[in-house]
């Protein structure tokens, strides 16, 4: 029996002395990574940039060459990056011993917005942007977007997305969407504006340009053309309702 305790005691000594070691030599390796010269940023990269500039995505990191490595706190970069107007998603990641690597995901835009008489651009998270500072692409003016309405500002350009699917970015100067969803739409040829509603874009545009010469001809003076309702076209002579006149009809079929 005392031979067995005598055991027993030499064991629970062994594994303490092992677990002591353990433990410090698991504290003098982080030690090591935390505080060694080796790991300290000698360089921070970042990539993917096109219209955004280096120096504000450094100065938004708020990283100075020379901080540990492993004590970087790399959500805390990416959540500053991203903060950046043009800067859609920012990958921040180590590469040991000494880097820290920014990949960002600029923003495009994909169409041109007037809001309170300024024009602006916006992406396809309905993100409103200044205009591109390398260049404006040529898009059809949006009417409808508001400051702050993030929800319904999605949904109409999701609604122009599918506008330009099914007409054509091409022939559009402006596509307006009002707060029921509606879209009336003006060509790059002219200044008619042409009502189509919430759906059937590209068929009630296609009916429009088989009109429209009629419509120029005998309505010169005509500033809207709606065709909204089924088997109708209404051509308004003003913008108001007082004007119109009802030139086409499935079962008239009159210009």
């Amino acid at each position: 029996m005392a031979k067995a305790k005598i055991l027993k005691s030499l064991y629970i000594s062994l594994a303490t002395v092992s677990l002591v070691v353990l433990g410090w030599s698991a504290y003098a390796v982080v030690n090591y990574f935390h505080t060694s010269p080796r790991y300290e940023v000698k360089a921070i990269v970042v990539s993917g940039l096109h219209r955004v500039n280096e120096d504000d995505v450094l100065a938004r990191a708020e990283f100075e060459p020379g901080t540990n490595v492993f004590m970087a706190d790399l959500d805390d970069i990416r959540e500053r990056v991203e903060q950046l107007e043009w800067v859609r998603q920012a990958i921040v990641k180590r590469v040991l011993p000494d880097q820290i690597i920014i990949k960002v995901t600029e923003r495009q835009p994909i169409g041109l917005s007037r809001m309170d008489g300024e024009v602006y651009q916006f992406d396809v998270d309905a993100m409103i942007l200044d205009i591109d500072p390398i260049g404006t692409a040529s898009f059809p003016i949006v009417d409808g977007l508001r400051r702050g309405d993030t929800t319904g500002n999605l949904e109409k350009v999701q609604t122009y997305e599918k506008v330009l699917e099914e007409v054509g970015e091409t022939e559009l100067s402006e596509v307006h969407i009002n707060e029921t969803g509606e879209v009336s739409l003006v060509s790059a040829s002219d200044a008619l504006l042409v009502s189509l509603g919430k759906e059937d874009f590209r068929s009630r545009w296609v009916k429009f340009l088989q009109l429209k010469p009629q419509i120029m001809q005998q309505y010169p003076g005509a500033v809207r053309v709606d065709l909204r309702f089924k088997n109708q076209v209404i051509v308004r002579m003003r913008d108001d309702d007082a004007g119109e006149k009802i030139v086409w009809d499935v079962e008239k079929r009159s210009l």
